[in-house]
């Protein structure tokens, strides 16, 4: 029978954590795994500065578990948020473990580390470069009240994709060409933390079938992004990614660009995608004839160029982009119900960034990591920024997101971001406020700081909306303009 090894690095919270909440301390991620599941070795990971944590991990271990065979092996990891950096330390790792013990068993925990730790982890066993388990908590909930951490196991045995270094610059930040979706390709995107965890699982699992994909979301939603990870875990992972903006090309040429034209030596979008991916965004500016003959290019695996008489072969993997209800666009005339049938088999909606109110703390944080690596020094969130942050509906979403935190960063004086260094530029609507999300209670966090943030941005907006008049946006607030003054007078906000 093969021996059960966990492999795992050393964390800030290992072996026990002290919560100053309750009496004593409890156990860190991996004592808490042992508890959870038999292992006859485990192989601890430390990287530098975690020395004492994995001597103390190692003496609980020898008190607990005294038959488990202890193996710590150190890993030079300077930029524990380099993908490129771990993965090649981990390869490096991986190799002598297998080397040492081949017919082991490998349960990976993902408890540990940081998240570029944890995604390398998945990209080497979607891979298959590493053959095993990977583990994790989720939390449970039972009437909106947070309960015990259950173990997730998350296998993927059936290797997807090959790792390229395209795969690995989807994880690097690259911001040269962020904004200019024409001239984004796989290797110049950066998802990060972009999407949820469920999106993710969806783009693992869509990348394995090859009928056309439609990707709806509202604007800023990075569909662009998740076209290109589809592509990436794909089997045409290793052929072209073309991209073609409808947007931007003008309806009478869109015909000659993708097909191609009798005569001239260029050839058409589609044919340049041959072997690969062809992403439409924007999909929703193409005439529907051109639509439907695209679809049954793609289905037949031919097309003929403009005023062409033999047909050119291709093998493409097509994604639609688009902003719109295409259920909609059957109603009002301007798609068939036939294009709607065949494309609503594969149709994926991104959620926008106030449906995922948990993750825009999340979002917000990781940007300012990325930022503060150009800083000399380096910036964070205060409680009731990230308060702000979370109560905001953005309508633009993490496009958004990434504008308003870079504005903080740039214009922000102290080291703490603070609630007025983040400029939304909101309208006066009132349902801006009550139904935006509802802010995350954590430590730190003020209602009274919150709703007075929600109503100097009311004041603002009301101000910028009649052009400095307090009378009239007093009118507007249902306020009187002595109200209004004294609440610019109190916070410094002035226009």
């Amino acid at each position: 029978m093969a021996r059960q090894t966990l492999i795992s690095f050393v964390g800030l919270r290992d072996p026990y954590v002290s919560d100053p909440n309750e009496d004593g301390r409890y156990k860190g991620p991996v004592l808490t795994l042992l508890d959870e599941r038999v292992y006859a070795r485990v192989i601890l990971l430390v990287r530098p500065l975690r020395g004492d944590h994995a001597e103390r991990t190692r003496q609980a271990l020898r008190e607990l578990h005294p038959k488990i065979a202890l193996e710590i092996i150190e890993i030079e990891l300077i930029d524990s948020t380099n993908h490129l950096e771990i993965l090649t330390r981990l390869r490096v790792v991986l190799a002598r473990i297998r080397s040492d013990a081949p017919e082991d068993e490998w349960s990976v925990s993902l408890i540990s580390g940081t998240p570029e730790i944890h995604a390398c982890w998945v990209l080497l066993a979607v891979a298959g470069e590493l053959s095993a388990k990977l583990l994790n908590f989720r939390r449970t909930a039972h009437n909106g009240i947070a309960g015990p951490r259950l173990l997730r196991e998350l296998d993927w045995s059936e290797p997807l994709a090959a790792l390229r270094p395209e795969t690995l610059s989807l994880l690097l930040a690259r911001r040269d060409r962020w904004d200019d979706a024409d001239s984004q390709s796989a290797a110049h995107t950066t998802p990060r933390h972009y999407f949820s965890r469920a999106t993710l699982e969806l783009a693992v699992n869509l990348s394995r079938h090859y009928a056309p994909l439609l990707v709806k979301g509202e604007p800023g939603t990075q569909k662009h992004l998740f076209a290109a990870l589809v592509h990436q875990f794909s089997n045409k992972a290793s052929g072209p990614y073309v991209v073609f903006n409808c947007a931007t090309v003008p309806v009478a040429v869109m015909d000659s660009l993708l097909f191609g034209e009798e005569g001239t030596e260029e050839e058409g979008k589609l044919r340049q995608a041959d072997g690969g991916t062809l992403v439409m965004l924007k999909a929703q500016q193409m005439p529907a004839a051109l639509l439907l003959r695209l679809l049954k290019a793609v289905d037949d695996g031919q097309h003929y160029r403009l005023n062409g008489i033999l047909p050119v072969k291709v093998n493409v993997r097509l994604i639609l982009t688009t902003e719109r209800d295409f259920e909609e666009e059957v109603r009002l005339g301007n798609l068939t119900a036939g294009i709607w049938r065949r494309l609503r088999t594969a149709l994926i909606t991104l959620p926008p960034l106030r449906e995922r109110p948990g993750d825009i703390a999340l979002l917000a944080k990781d940007e300012l990591d990325r930022l503060n690596r150009t800083l000399p020094r380096p910036k964070r969130f205060s409680a009731a920024a990230l308060a702000k942050l979370e109560s905001h509906r953005w309508p633009s979403n993490v496009s958004e997101l990434r504008r308003v935190v870079e504005h903080a960063v740039l214009t922000s004086e102290q080291s703490a971001i603070l609630p007025d260094d983040l400029n939304f530029e909101l309208a006066v609507n009132l349902a801006n406020v009550f139904t935006a999300a509802v802010p995350r209670l954590r430590e730190g966090f003020s209602i009274m700081d919150y709703l007075r943030a929600v109503k100097v941005e009311l004041v603002r907006g009301a101000m910028r909306k009649t052009g400095g008049n307090q009378s009239k946006a007093a009118l507007l607030l249902g306020l009187t303009p002595q109200a209004v003054s004294q609440i610019l007078r109190q916070t410094g906000a002035r226009e």
